[in-house]
């Protein structure tokens, strides 16, 4: 059962969810989330800059306690593609490098429907290559929420056809990975996930692939190559509707020789994360994503 923290915000999580679905066009979802970017507490006892990553803007985010730590974080955003920015993930991004004792960067990337699939992609791959100028891959880590999530793997897929490095790591939180909406838990879970609804998947999808056929790998990054992706942490709610995502990811991955440590929680919502400090949950996740990039970029 989810503590007692996390019952209690599930009303204020589920009206975000359907404001949400009935926001029709990409500038009313970011309304919605503009507003609801007011819950989300800052973090205290980090430093954030504004940098350039790639040729775009950024943030850099540090722990105070560790203003030049040895190893970083690529984070990318979530939000369906259509929404969300580093501003937006500051607070969550805090959290994981005071986590991690990491510089947390958060690239932004240009955002459907006004700028469809390849943009996400060819800015995060852009993103990445700035980043292995700056910090070796073994020190390194890649990860995102939710289409963030699904990014990050789309990039290294990209990455990997260059002939580029790997990261030491991959960190994947309620990933967005398969477009088609096909998943079981998109059945089975539709009555227990309250932010992110049917609805609003269905449409961020279309937003974002344009013409492009949800099952094409270059947007589902869950059907193309898998083999050679870096140790990897999922971290899912049994009660998600993207559950089937990760579930599938970690199945896939594994029987190509990945890494992948499939870590799932009861009773929660979409990206629990965002709810730091509140929940309970959300501070154990972070916990472990540190743990992880600790013992995977440790020299």
């Amino acid at each position: 059962m989810a503590s007692l923290a996390a019952r209690m915000q599930r009303p204020v999580v589920r009206l975000i969810g359907r404001r949400l679905a009935a926001a029709t066009t990409g500038e009313r979802m970011r309304r919605v989330i503009g507003r609801a970017n007011a819950l989300l507490a800052p973090c205290p006892g980090v430093t954030t800059a504004p940098v350039e990553i790639g040729g775009r803007g950024g943030l850099r985010v540090v722990p105070k306690a560790k203003p030049t730590p040895e190893r970083a974080m690529l984070m990318f955003h979530g939000g369906g593609y259509v929404f969300g920015s580093p501003r937006m993930y500051r607070p969550l991004a805090g959290r994981i490098a005071r986590a991690a004792d990491a510089a947390v960067h958060l690239p932004s990337y240009r955002l459907a429907p006004e700028h469809p699939h390849p943009a996400a992609v060819d800015d995060g791959l852009d993103a990445y290559r700035a980043m292995l100028e700056q910090v070796p891959p073994e020190r390194l880590v890649v990860g995102g929420d939710s289409a963030g999530g699904g990014l990050s793997v789309a990039v290294l897929q990209a990455a990997g056809r260059e002939g580029l490095p790997m990261p030491a790591g991959l960190v994947l939180l309620s990933p967005w990975l398969d477009l088609t909406g096909d998943g079981a838990s998109h059945t089975t879970n539709a009555d227990s996930e309250i932010l992110i609804l049917p609805e609003s998947v269905e449409r961020a999808s279309r937003f974002y692939r344009g013409e492009i056929a949800a099952d094409d790998p270059a947007v589902s990054p869950l059907f193309g190559e898998l083999a050679g992706l870096p140790p990897t942490l999922v971290q899912v709610s049994c009660n998600e509707l993207l559950y089937s995502d990760s579930e599938s990811f970690a199945e896939r991955a594994a029987a190509v020789g990945v890494d992948v440590e499939l870590r799932t929680v009861p009773d929660l919502w979409h990206v629990w994360h965002l709810m730091a400090p509140i929940v309970p949950e959300a501070r154990a996740s972070i916990a472990e994503i540190g743990e992880f990039i600790r013992g995977h970029t440790a020299r």
